[in-house]
């Protein structure tokens, strides 16, 4: 999203994340920009890491994107010489 001109459209970020529908990659990218421009937030610097994963332990039932009872969250995280620096979580 950071080191393209103009950002990432909703369709770049539906193929980028293989996405099922428009209208998810659409809520997702407004939900990434408004995490972004926080007013009360300094800007993560330098090298940022940036992963997402799915929290709510271990439950029975389907892995992955569109299990019960998971969230899904992003996590950037400041890279300071191989020591972690600063945390962004974001909850979709």
């Amino acid at each position: 999203m950071t080191n393209q001109k103009n950002g990432v459209s909703a369709l770049g970020l539906q193929r980028a994340l293989g996405l099922g529908s428009y209208h998810t990659a659409w809520t997702w990218l407004h939900k990434l920009r408004s995490a972004m421009v926080n007013s009360d937030r300094d800007r993560l610097m330098g090298t940022v890491e940036v992963d997402e994963a799915f929290y709510g332990g271990v439950k029975t039932g389907k892995r992955g994107r569109g299990a019960a009872g998971k969230v899904l969250i992003f996590v950037a995280v400041e890279d300071h010489d191989g020591k972690p620096g600063r945390v962004r979580l974001i909850q979709i």
